[in-house]
């Protein structure tokens, strides 16, 4: 009997399962929209003695809090992916041989980038994971 139980119980977890999943009815304000938006994950060469020595992945995010801005984000993203890429690409033929990239110089660098390919400040750029090979 507690066997036919056990062999019940997945079905019925697997049409719980996006009942569980729904979200959170909306604030008393209104909607609301989440604030991150991943974007595409953009790579660079790290190149020594005219060769490519590795490359450089990079996984990002913008934390947007004004909707305005959010809405006009997307229509940014093949200029954002060109525009950073070039930049990791900047920032990794100035990287010294063997050294590991500085997250705390990286940083500033592609959030000054986002700021003026956006046009505005208000976007701010998140580093989710830095990956070498």
């Amino acid at each position: 009997m507690l066997r036919r139980a056990f062999l019940a119980l997945p079905p019925a977890l697997l049409l719980a399962g996006p009942a569980l999943a729904a979200a959170p009815p909306p604030a008393k304000g209104g909607e609301q929209q989440p604030r991150f938006i991943s974007l595409p994950v953009f790579s660079a060469n790290i190149i020594r003695s005219n060769r490519t020595r590795g490359v450089i992945s990079l996984e990002s995010g913008l934390d947007v809090p004004d909707p305005k801005l959010r809405a006009r984000i997307p229509l940014l993203f093949p200029r954002l992916r060109s525009d950073l890429g070039r930049r990791l690409s900047y920032y990794t033929s100035n990287l010294a041989p063997g050294a590991r990239p500085d997250l705390d110089i990286l940083s500033p660098l592609l959030q000054k980038q986002v700021d003026v390919t956006v046009g505005q400040a208000g976007a701010r750029f998140v580093i989710l994971n830095v990956l070498i090979n």
